[in-house]
């Protein structure tokens, strides 16, 4: 077990909070590509800078980075997932899972931008 008996800080998450979404896709000639909203999952989060070798590395790759951020560890989150932080779509690029020197388990996603996001229609509207 990774406990430690000295505490000395406790992680805090408040820069802001997101809504979690599923990334599904209808089966048809075309797959159509829609997100489902998770219910009952919103969290806060700490914001993490962007270092510039994480940036240029996306930009190699055509990705753009638009946030890095620090949540309690939730190994649900995927790259199959969207969060909406504010009024904007941020698609999970990485997440990555770890414990911190503290003995917290925190998870690391990497953003990126997720232009153009269709929700799922509700029935019955």
């Amino acid at each position: 077990m990774n406990y430690k008996e000295n505490i000395t800080s406790i992680p805090t998450y408040n820069d802001g909070k997101f809504k979690l979404y599923e990334i599904k896709q209808i089966d048809s000639t075309y797959p159509d590509e829609y997100i489902k909203e998770v219910p009952n999952k919103s969290m806060w989060f700490k914001e993490l800078s962007i270092s510039d070798k994480l940036r240029f590395e996306a930009e190699q790759r055509e990705k753009k980075i638009t946030m890095k951020i620090r949540i309690p560890q939730t190994k649900e989150i995927t790259s199959m997932n969207v969060l909406k932080i504010g009024k904007e779509y941020h698609k999970v690029y990485n997440a990555y899972h770890f414990t911190n020197n503290e003995g917290f388990k925190e998870s690391d996603l990497t953003l990126e931008e997720y232009p153009n996001a269709k929700l799922e229609e509700k029935e019955n509207e």
